[in-house]
């Protein structure tokens, strides 16, 4: 018998909360945006002068906050090869979206 083809699971856009702030992964935004992996990460790495840590963006070291990376690596909320993990507000998307007008103003 033909077995039915599995269904693909695509990595998920729910927020992340971390402090209790809604916040968005670089796989996130790239799979919002229809970006190719590693975009919103070269997004980030050119603005990062622009962007205040704690109000734009979270940084997670992997020493610390492993188990929590490991989890979000499982629910497919970020790139299976993340070590250190970097978490976008609101605010920091919007700046990044500035200066690339391919992303989606409604997200």
């Amino acid at each position: 018998p033909v077995q039915p083809m599995p269904e693909r699971t695509m990595p998920s856009t729910d927020p992340i909360v971390h402090n209790g702030i809604e916040t968005l992964s670089f796989r996130q935004i790239d799979q919002l945006n229809q970006l190719a992996k590693g975009t919103t990460f070269k997004l980030f790495k050119a603005d990062r002068q622009e962007l205040v840590e704690e109000c734009d963006y979270f940084y997670l070291p992997a020493s610390s906050y492993s188990k929590q990376i490991e989890a979000l690596k499982s629910t497919g909320q970020i790139y299976v090869t993340t070590v250190n993990l970097v978490l976008l507000t609101r605010a920091g998307y919007d700046k990044l979206r500035q200066r690339a007008p391919k992303m989606d103003s409604a997200v």
